[in-house]
Formats: C-alpha cells, sequence, structure tokens
C-alpha cells in the first residue's frame, strides 16, 4: 500500500491519493490501522530507526499535482465507524448541523473534481460545537495574530446560542489523528489523570465532557481554552486549543472560520500554523 502524502508547504491542500488503486486499498484501512502504524513509528524511534523512516518517508513527499478546484468550504469526511454524519459526507458543513457537544470529521481546502470531493486531499480538521459559556472559554482578545479579513478563531452566534470551534486533525505529538468523542470498535475513553500535567480541562472536570483525544499516545487537546502558542518547528506563533495531556508538544492549531449562508469556511492564516508533520 502506497502511503499518504504530506504536503509541508500547506497551500495545496495537504493529503493526497496518487491513483484510484490506491486509494481504494486505502479505505481498506480503518482509523485503527493508521494508528496501529503511528504508533509502531512512535514505538520505533521515529526519524532515526528503519521502520520509522519507511512509514515516514512517503508522507514527506511533495504531492503529485491533479486538476480540481480547492474550496474553502468544509466538508463532511468518512469516519472509519458509523457516525451521526454519514449521510453527509461530501456536503459542506452547516452551522446549525450540529448539537452542543457534537463534533464531526471534515476537510479545509479539499480538492473537488466536478463536484466530487478527491477522497485524501486537504487538511483534515475537527468541528466541535462547544458550550456557550465564558466562563471558561477565554480565546486570545484581540487575535495577537494576523489571520484572513472577515474570519475569526471560533464561530459565534449569541441568537442562535452557537459556538462552534475547527481544529487542525493532527497530533502535536507524532501526527495521529486525534477524534472527538470517539466511536464504535475504539477504545472507550481517555485517562483522565490530569492532575499529572498541571492542567484540569474544563471540558471534562466542569462539564463531563472528554477533550479532543489522540489515541495514539493519550495527547489531548481543550478546544474550551484557545490559547496562543508557538510552533516549535518554525518558531512561528498560532493560537491554539491547549494541550492537557501530554505526550504531546503543543496546542492544536484552530482553523479560523466565518458562515456564509449557514456553511463553514476555513480561512488560512500563516499557513506554518499547521506545518509540523
Amino acid at each position: 500500500m502506497r502511503a499518504r502524502r504530506w504536503d509541508l508547504d500547506g497551500l495545496n491542500g495537504g493529503i493526497t491519493t496518487p491513483s484510484e488503486e490506491d486509494e481504494q486499498k486505502e479505505r481498506r484501512w480503518t482509523r485503527r490501522d493508521w494508528v496501529k502504524a503511528s504508533a509502531l513509528a512512535g514505538a520505533s524511534g521515529v526519524a532515526g530507526a528503519a521502520i520509522g523512516a519507511e512509514i515516514i518517508a512517503p508522507l514527506l513527499r511533495p504531492p503529485e499535482q491533479q486538476s480540481g478546484v480547492v474550496r474553502d468550504d468544509l466538508v463532511y469526511t468518512k469516519f472509519p465507524t458509523a457516525q451521526w454524519w454519514d449521510n453527509q459526507v461530501g456536503e459542506p458543513v452547516h452551522v446549525d448541523d450540529l448539537q452542543v457537544w457534537q463534533g464531526a470529521d471534515a476537510v479545509w481546502r479539499g480538492l473537488f473534481r466536478d463536484g466530487t470531493y478527491v477522497v485524501g486531499t486537504g487538511f483534515p480538521v475537527l468541528v466541535i460545537r462547544i458550550i456557550r459559556d465564558d466562563t471558561y472559554f477565554h480565546p486570545p482578545d484581540p487575535e495577537p495574530y494576523p489571520i484572513p479579513s472577515g474570519y475569526s478563531l471560533f464561530y459565534d452566534d449569541p441568537a442562535r446560542d452557537l459556538r462552534i470551534v475547527v481544529l487542525f486533525d493532527r497530533c502535536t505529538h507524532l501526527c495521529c489523528y486525534p477524534a472527538w468523542h470517539l466511536a464504535g470498535d475504539l477504545p472507550p475513553g481517555p485517562p483522565r489523570d490530569y492532575g499529572t500535567y498541571g492542567a484540569a480541562p474544563p471540558t471534562w472536570t466542569v462539564y463531563g465532557e472528554d477533550p479532543v483525544w489522540c489515541l495514539c499516545h493519550d495527547a489531548q487537546f481543550d478546544p474550551l481554552l484557545l490559547t496562543a502558542d508557538v510552533n516549535p518547528i518554525n518558531g512561528v506563533p498560532f493560537v491554539g486549543a491547549r494541550i492537557v495531556h501530554g505526550p504531546g508538544k503543543f496546542s492544536l492549531p484552530v482553523v479560523p472560520v466565518r458562515a456564509i449562508n449557514d456553511v463553514l469556511y476555513g480561512g488560512m492564516p500563516d499557513p506554518r500554523w499547521y506545518a509540523y508533520c
């Protein structure tokens, strides 16, 4: 099986699948398969070990060019197990689709050909509707780093009691795919020994909801705690969901958003916010 390929400059959509045959093979891999591969890479010492290099090297090659249109609207993508948004896969994400504490897998800046999403392209993202309560939600204000005009670090609609955060779906530890409230054949939930790491996520301690969880090695991020951070790979400052449980290295970057006719769109800030895989 040919591995997915990662676009390091972050400008052409991110992950590409070279051919239809490879795409079909990839679809047979579940999220658990990808997790096992990522965990194996981590256990091998990543860059220095032979098996780690074998897994990771293909991810670092530039993607093959494909024809089509790159779209900035967020579009639902398929999760390996049955989820509430299955009948909306390939459709744009609307702000009123989600209930409080509901989340979904989506893609941002995906490639579309003849109106159909090209599987494997774009930036994988988590769309999460959080509770609209300012007791614990204190994002940087004003926004500390430039983002596109008309976009915000989160979507907010007081009239409809809506608040949505969109996060880049690549863990800051070893670039596995974290998730929001896993389901199906995956483990039941993350460890909650937050005191060990000096952070108490209000999603869990106050509202009883698990944070974003990467089941590769248990890194966790709280979507209520948007904070200014610095990407240690390139020194670029950004805003992300605070890491509340290791072994991640820094916050999970947000995707600035706005809504047009209730469809969520992402706006590209400095692309180096997402350049760590």
